[in-house]
């Protein structure tokens, strides 16, 4: 059976205003994120952005948890990509092995920004495991300044774990698609200590 969840594209810069419902989408993907955290990593418990010895901390989702497509499929530096072909493409992929997340990585995602002016893309698809998603047609996006796509209700990306986002490129050229929600981090003194821009 398909995934049956809804979806609104709004301005990225008015999530809060265009969709009442993010806080309440953001504090429940948290808690289901964490919850799924706590079962799998006992005995460490939720640290927060500040973990101290034997928990776990949160942070913003990186990029280098996620493969783009420039230099063979490595890790992203940042968000920005360069779209150098039309057509149905993979566009990111989680960064290890086999196109998954990172062992000691979760992220729970609410949904995806697209923060450049010219929107390059008419339609995406997810594949998180085995689970596909509908496509998604997202051409009204262009009518907005930098527009967002927010799920009704998140997704979890749990470590080891595929990821595949697919899109269909109208025109090649920059842009930058960022995952909107949080990460959880089981070493957390791989974000803590290492250099801005780091593999993890």
């Amino acid at each position: 059976m398909g995934d049956t969840r809804g979806y609104v594209i709004c301005e990225y810069e008015k999530v809060r205003e265009q969709f009442p419902n993010f806080k309440s989408v953001m504090d429940t993907l948290e808690a289901n994120l964490i919850a799924n955290a706590i079962s799998e990593w006992d005995p460490l418990k939720y640290g927060g952005i500040s973990p101290k010895a034997g928990e776990f901390g949160k942070t913003t989702v990186m990029p280098q948890l996620f493969n783009g497509l420039q230099a063979a499929y490595q890790p992203l530096i940042t968000w920005l990509q360069w779209l150098n072909a039309t057509g149905h493409q993979t566009i990111m992929t989680g960064a290890a092995t086999g196109g998954t997340i990172n062992e000691d990585y979760k992220i729970g995602m609410a949904g995806l920004a697209f923060l450049e002016k010219a929107i390059r893309i008419s339609e995406i698809r997810m594949q998180i495991g085995d689970k596909k998603l509908p496509r998604i047609n997202i051409e009204e996006a262009m009518a907005y300044n930098k527009p967002a796509i927010i799920f009704e209700d998140g997704y979890i990306l749990d470590e080891e774990t595929g990821f595949d986002l697919y899109a269909y490129v109208l025109t090649q050229g920059p842009v930058r698609i960022a995952p909107i929600g949080i990460q959880l981090n089981r070493v957390p003194n791989k974000l803590q200590v290492s250099d801005c821009g780091a593999a993890l």
